[in-house]
Order: structure tokens, then sequence, then C-alpha cells
């Protein structure tokens, strides 16, 4: 057997599709409706590269046949974050391994520390076997669209939740960023290292536009009262991967919880959601919860979420 690992050179449009392929029968393995990255989104992505992100596409074969691989990326003085897939008949015969393998090796000298995602026990296994830790766990839930909502949509006394899709005006720019950097510091992560999010407008103009570069309609919804930022949430939708839509933040400040701002703000981001033409061939919303985080669980199960599996993230070092 002669197994054999390669970069992936996004400019090679034909490579990328086979590559993002073999990610995504990997990772659909004993799993059901499962977010699958097209090839449409993975050229947007990866031919239009972060500026100050370290990434490699790694693409395993054995005697010329692509069974397996992976993707890594790195910011700054933050953890690598690494997926390796799989295809099934091809599984424990160390691909994975040597996989990983790689990805240290080119990461040697940006980063300390390597995480890991997985689904399946196996994938767990596997990583603690390499001297990675559990860090936390997260439901994947799911909730199928279209979703007929309440009507009228019902506030809180003495909140105002203003919606739109795109950018965030320039009167909320300042507000969205705070309430984005409490979120980073707020997000249950278990024993995993924490990265510190700046109150940086330019950062959210620079994330805004990267993400419209990418194809991505970005629905949001900001919570006010007293005429302060208290909460938002955020939904993401491709337009080249309409199908499944992404529910990102929710968050609410720790005085204002417990008083329905977390629900009116997601019932208020799905109802605007539900507006867009866009939206039309989307099939269902999916949202990632710790399992710790029982408030979000319960209000997810309050809207219809249903839970699909659970991901286990790992940490270790990266030697």
């Amino acid at each position: 057997m002669s197994l054999r690992v390669s970069t992936v050179d996004p400019q090679q449009v034909a490579q990328l599709r086979r590559w993002n392929g073999l990610l995504r029968d990997g990772y659909a393995v004993g799993r059901q409706r499962v977010w699958a990255r097209s090839d449409d989104a993975a050229i947007a992505q990866f031919q239009n590269p972060h500026p100050t992100r370290r990434s490699v596409l790694l693409l395993a074969e054995i005697d010329g046949v692509s069974v397996g691989a992976a993707e890594a990326h790195a910011n700054p003085e933050e953890p690598a974050d690494v997926e390796i897939a799989v295809l099934d008949g091809f599984r424990r015969q160390g691909v994975g391994r040597v996989l990983l393998g790689a990805v240290r090796g080119t990461f040697r000298t940006v980063a300390s520390t390597i995480r890991a995602e997985t689904y399946s026990e196996a994938g767990v296994a596997f990583a603690l076997s390499e001297g990675l830790d559990v860090g936390v766990r997260e439901s994947r839930q799911v909730l199928d669209l279209p979703i007929a909502l309440e009507s009228p949509n019902r506030t809180p006394s003495g909140v105002d939740v203003l919606s739109w899709v795109g950018s965030c005006p320039d009167s909320l720019l300042e507000s969205w960023a705070v309430l984005r950097s409490r979120m980073s510091d707020d997000v249950p992560l278990g024993d995993l290292t924490r990265t510190a999010v700046p109150a940086d407008v330019e950062a959210v103009r620079r994330n805004e536009r990267r993400m419209v570069d990418q194809g991505y309609l970005l629905v949001r919804s900001l919570a006010s009262a007293n005429q302060a930022a208290v909460g938002y949430t955020e939904i993401l939708l491709s337009r080249h991967d309409p199908e499944i839509v992404h529910q990102d933040d929710t968050f609410v400040e720790k005085t204002m919880r417990g008083r329905g701002i977390g629900r009116a703000l997601k019932m208020a981001n799905l109802r605007r959601l539900m507006s867009l033409p866009e939206s039309a061939s989307s099939r269902f919303l999916q949202t990632y919860t710790a399992l710790s985080n029982a408030p979000m669980l319960a209000l997810n199960r309050a809207i219809g979420f249903e839970e699909a599996d659970i991901l286990t993230v790992l940490e270790g070092p990266l030697g």
C-alpha cells in the first residue's frame, strides 16, 4: 500500500472540487441532515484567502485513489483548527494519523496548540490517542424550514428589536462590536483556549466584507432597552448553499437575561429570514449549543429545534 499526502492548490479548481468532495463524503458517514459546503462555496472561500490566517488543504491517496482529506487554519497566537475526513472503507489504515502528522508539520512554527472536531466516538478515541483532550461537547440542533411564525412577534416590555439584512448600520456599529466582544468572553468553551475578540469596529467591517464576498447574506437582529444595546443574533444564509442555513451567535447581556429577549431576537430574525426570496429553497436551520448551556438548549427546543448529533471539540499540544 502506497499512502501519499499532497497539498491542494485552491487555484486548481478540479483538485479543489475533488478535495471538497472527500471532506463532504467523509463528514456525512452515519449522520443525517448534514451541512456540506458546496464546491462553489469552497472556491469562493479559498480563492479569496483571509489576509492573516494560515491555511492548508490536504488530500490523501492510496495507490492513486483519493481516500481522505484535511483542512486546517490558524490565526496568529491562536490554536490551529483542523478537520479530517476519511472515507468509510479506508478507515483504521493510518490515513487520519498521516494527515494529522502533515498538519502538525505545516503549523509547527505557527501555533503551539491544535484543536479538532469530531461527531463520532471513534474520532474522539483517535484524537485522545494523539494527545488531545476533550474541551467541550455541543449539541448540533436543526429546525425544519419554512417555519410557521407566531404573529405578532412578542417583544418584552421596554425592549425594542431591530432586524436587517447585510452590514450593520453605522449608528449601531459600535454597539454591535461591543456585544460581539462580550459574546466571545461569555460563550461556554469548557476547557478550550479562549481567545478574546476586541470591540473593534474595523474588524466587524472586514468580516462583513469577507462574508459578502463569499456569497453570504447576513440576517441580523439587535435588541435595545433604555437606548442601550443589550443583545443580538445573526443567521448566515449562503447563496451557494441555501438549503442549510446557519444560526450563528445569540447573545444577551447577563443583567437582561430571563426576560424573553433571546426568544424575541431569534423569532424576529427567523421572520426576517423567511421574508427573503433567497430562503425559498432553505430546508433547515442549524445551530450549535454547548451541553452545559441549559437555558439556550431549552430556548431552542421551545422554538422547535431538534438534536441531530453531538459535536466534540478537543484540544492539545501541536507537537
